[in-house]
């Protein structure tokens, strides 16, 4: 079996990756030589895997629907505010953030964290960072018009989403950009009521 570029991911309607698409958009103007994230691909992160054998897609299943049994029900998370790391002076990556139920993120990203390290993917040296990239620097000829666009962007709330499951992504890279694909969708904990 072939390697695949995965990464598990929580998914964004199409209607908020549109509103976040006319947030880039500003900051586009500001820094053309970044590498913007297409909009169909905006999404956040729980975890990266990097090149796997398609033949263990099967053992990251079974880890990750135990790592939602003992997770958080479903729940909201709101969209708001955006920024960069590791600060807008010095940006690397241009994100928008996440805000009230990034709690409940975070402990859906330990227990992913944990039941991967398992089988074999070791665990983050860093906390969880709950945002969604829209842009990586590679390098700016104005950094001054980025850093004050981010600065004075008055972004505000965009929007609130349901986190009702995870996803496991393959990545193809591409010359024009990664082109994800969904390999498997996995609900979060239903509790019977």
């Amino acid at each position: 079996m072939a390697d695949i570029r995965t990464f598990i991911a929580v998914l964004l309607t199409a209607e908020l990756r549109s509103k976040i698409g006319q947030i880039q958009d500003r900051f586009r103007k500001a820094a053309p030589e970044v590498k913007w994230v297409a909009e169909d691909n905006f999404h956040v992160t729980m975890k990266f895997l990097g090149n796997i054998d398609e033949a263990r897609l099967e053992s990251i299943y079974a880890a990750l629907e135990r790592a939602v049994a003992d997770g958080p029900e479903p729940f909201s998370v709101n969209i708001s505010d955006a920024g960069a790391f590791p600060n807008v002076r010095r940006p690397q990556t241009i994100w928008v953030g996440l805000r009230e139920g990034t709690e409940n993120l975070a402990a859906l990203a330990g227990n992913i964290e944990s039941e991967l390290d398992k089988i074999g993917f070791p665990k983050e040296g860093r906390k969880f960072s709950s945002h969604i990239t829209i842009g990586r620097v590679k390098y700016l000829n104005n950094i001054n018009a980025l850093a004050e666009a981010l600065q004075s962007a008055e972004v505000g709330e965009i929007g609130v989403f349901d986190v009702r499951s995870i996803t496991v992504m393959k990545s193809d890279l591409r010359r024009e950009g990664p082109v994800y694909s969904v390999q498997k969708e996995i609900p979060l904990n239903q509790v019977e009521s």
